[in-house]
């Protein structure tokens, strides 16, 4: 909870809307003879909302997120006071725009759970986005870098001048591991463990085991790793600073630039481990618990398979196999 003012709160007590002016959210009170708009002691809604995202320990990347769409929201209303129309005209504006389904649910989910904490914390008296619609995401095979490729990418690191031992421990460990880069990029000297890293992800801590292939990786990097005693992170840039999600897409850049791969991001790397893994027999709940999901709800996004998974399923489980 935030605290507030006896002034916002007195103030909130009477707000029916909001209106944004200079990409500031102000609330509309209607709780005295002359209307008015105000901020909250701490400034803007939206700066105060994304203030206590980071005080819940979202990652950076979230809280890019959050920022960039709420702020692209503003700007679509150009100050005008909000009605659910709105929303509604925001999300053919989207679609004009070019974005696809995906796009537009993650535009719509950052809104909802920022209307949903106005209005728990007191600043609206009703949500504008409660019960509205989301927007159905097509089925279809998450992208995956095959074996051949991985492999590819691995000898390239290897030949790279620099940071060349860091490269391939980090290339291993997020494809062991399926590593969120968040996760991967908030790792420090203590929770490598040996034959576990400590993993601390949205949905808690988990202590995964690893390879002996990528433990082998990580003490060769560590050898050479140069940084300050007060650096604590484990993988670090050549001057010694934490590696930052700016610097992992710089090195999947280069990676991408010398090999036949056509996109190459960080989270390929993950849809590739929790793919390869159910491929070769893992089961959901071993998925699940490899990537830090609370249900089986997004692990079975894992679960659709090529047709030649399907035809090496049918040859090896089918039932007539044991027909005379």
């Amino acid at each position: 909870m935030c605290a507030r003012s006896s002034k916002d709160r007195a103030t909130a007590s009477g707000a029916v809307g909001c209106r944004f002016e200079g990409g500031r959210l102000l609330m509309q009170s209607t709780g005295t003879k002359k209307e008015g708009h105000f901020q909250t002691a701490s400034g803007s809604l939206v700066s105060l909302y994304l203030k206590q995202c980071d005080l819940r320990g979202l990652s950076p990347r979230t809280l890019a997120i959050y920022q960039e769409k709420l702020g692209r929201f503003l700007h679509f209303l150009k100050g005008k006071s909000l009605e659910e129309a709105d929303i509604f005209a925001f999300v053919s504006f989207l679609k004009e725009s070019g974005n696809g389904p995906e796009s537009i649910s993650i535009h719509l989910r950052s809104l909802k759970t920022f209307y949903r904490w106005a209005y728990n914390q007191g600043f609206i008296k009703s949500n504008p986005l409660d019960g509205f619609p989301g927007v159905k995401i097509p089925k279809k095979l998450l992208p995956t870098l095959t074996l051949t490729t991985l492999q590819e990418l691995l000898e390239i690191a290897k030949k790279l001048k620099r940071n060349s031992r860091r490269n391939q421990a980090v290339l291993l460990l997020m494809v062991d591991c399926a590593l969120r880069p968040g996760e991967l990029l908030s790792l420090t000297l203590r929770d490598f463990q040996e034959d576990y890293i400590r993993v601390r992800g949205k949905t808690g801590e988990r202590l995964l085991p690893i390879s002996q292939v990528t433990k082998r990786a990580i003490q060769a990097y560590l050898r050479i790793r140069r940084a300050p005693p007060s650096e604590d992170a484990l993988f670090t840039t050549s001057d010694g600073r934490a590696l930052t999600y700016c610097a992992l897409r710089s090195i999947l850049r280069l990676l991408k630039e010398r090999s036949q791969v056509g996109r190459l991001y960080p989270y390929l790397f993950r849809h590739t481990s929790a793919t390869s893994y159910l491929q070769n027999g893992a089961d959901l709940e071993t998925v699940r618990r490899l990537l830090g999901h609370t249900s089986y709800a997004v692990t079975q996004r894992y679960l659709s398979l090529t047709q030649n998974d399907l035809a090496r399923a049918q040859r090896k489980a089918s039932p007539v196999n044991w027909l005379k």
